[in-house]
């Protein structure tokens, strides 16, 4: 507060041209009152100038004057129109999901089976079948692979049918000595080849949202197949690397993914069915709890390097800190290749790719892995209690394959 006998003194003191600091210190010699210089000026501009100009203002002042005041202005409208945009593209883009969630044709419901009884053991297992890196839409070819691999969209079709079946045949094995009703198919990204490198665009067998609906619709009727075998099915999800829309990796809104609306898409063709539950954050990063133990999940590619051992050891132990040891096991893709860290309290597991190798790994990396994808079981007590390991290519020359039909009207599809 500004004392009534010390403001007369005040306004002739800035009359005289004395400046704030040393008014401030006069106050605090005469009047006994500490304050800040700001303070004081407030006070001023609010009580006094405001209504009382100066006359002896000078046309230097004023100018100062003036150009501050048209560089508040300009800052203010700069704001206000950064804030008018941000939400309206926050707007947009829960608008297109909301549309897809309600507008978008659902698979029609298949009847969910009710709980399988087994022969041997009565305790339940949870199966965990990782979905990740399949790459739709890219082109390999065999010729410039020296016959290792080739990978199109109708093959991506016969892999990923493949996938389910012999998925299920693994499960109703383990059901003849345990239930096993639950299913978690964790989606780690990289679902489409995207456009981030050159060559990719140049060579891919469809445009970005071509590789998204068709392989969406792909992806949702293999849900919806394992859907009649087992009570619930959920699906977490987290968002890749070649799906994003920037060229450079982004920090912000890394969710604005090819990835992420593959799954908005997958989700509501399968809105239907009551027993396939969704859980698509904005973050990076996801979990899901499955045997009592809490499971992080994420692509790969904030993991510095090639994905060694070391590198993604280092990562998990990071996140470890950060997160306050809020997991127990790791699953993530990126690195296209199936293996297996102990991390004392679980496991890192890398779970393949359904792509297999290409021609960057072959000649830039000399490596090769085929498209394998693993199925994990899990235990209420004991946890990580199994791994199976499927490989996929043997399912290159099947005619089994599942509907690659989108009409020019997406709503018409299902």
């Amino acid at each position: 507060m500004i004392p009534e006998e010390a403001r007369s003194e005040i306004v002739k003191k800035r009359r005289v041209g004395q400046t704030w600091t040393s008014i401030v210190k006069w106050l605090a010699e005469v009047h006994g009152i500490n304050t800040h210089r700001t303070t004081v000026q407030r006070w001023y501009d609010r009580e006094v100038y405001s209504d009382n100009p100066p006359t002896d203002f000078s046309v230097e002042d004023r100018v100062k004057l003036d150009k501050k005041v048209a560089t508040y202005k300009a800052e203010s409208l700069f704001w206000k129109k950064l804030y008018e945009t941000s939400i309206k593209d926050s707007t947009k883009k829960e608008l297109i999901v909301d549309t897809i969630q309600n507008m978008a044709p659902a698979i029609r419901a298949v009847q969910i089976p009710s709980a399988k009884t087994s022969k041997g053991a009565s305790t339940p297992q949870v199966c965990v079948a990782p979905l990740t890196d399949l790459h739709i839409g890219d082109r390999v070819e065999a010729e410039q692979m020296a016959g290792l691999n080739s990978y199109s969209i109708d093959i991506f079709n016969k892999r990923l049918y493949g996938w389910a079946h012999q998925l299920l045949q693994l499960v109703e094995l383990r059901r003849n000595f345990a239930p096993v009703d639950c299913l978690m198919v964790p989606m780690l990204g990289d679902m489409i080849s995207g456009d981030i490198h050159e060559e990719l665009a140049r060579t891919n067998i469809d445009n970005c949202m071509g590789q998204m609906i068709r392989g969406a619709n792909l992806v949702a009727q293999a849900l919806m197949f394992l859907a009649g075998n087992f009570q619930m099915i959920h699906v977490p999800c987290v968002v890749g690397n070649h799906g994003r829309m920037t060229r450079k990796p982004p920090m912000k809104d890394k969710y604005m993914d090819w990835d992420y609306m593959l799954y908005q898409w997958v989700a509501a063709f399968c809105r239907e069915q009551k027993n396939i539950t969704f859980d698509i954050p904005k973050s990076f990063i996801n979990s899901f709890n499955v045997g009592n133990k809490e499971i992080l999940i994420m692509h790969g590619d904030s993991v510095p390097g090639a994905g060694l051992g070391t590198a993604i050891l280092r990562q998990v132990s990071n996140f470890r800190n950060v997160l306050n040891y809020r997991f127990d096991s790791v699953m993530m893709g990126h690195f296209h290749r199936v293996d297996e860290f102990d991390i004392g309290t679980g496991e890192v597991h890398i779970c393949g790719t359904m792509k297999g190798g290409d021609e960057y790994a072959l000649q830039k990396l000399v490596v090769y892995t085929p498209p394998k994808h693993i199925v994990t079981y899990w235990h209420p007590l004991h946890g990580y209690i199994g791994k199976e390991v499927l490989y996929l290519d043997k399912y290159d020359t099947s005619k089994e394959t599942f509907i690659d039909v989108i009409p020019e009207t997406w709503i018409n599809s299902v």
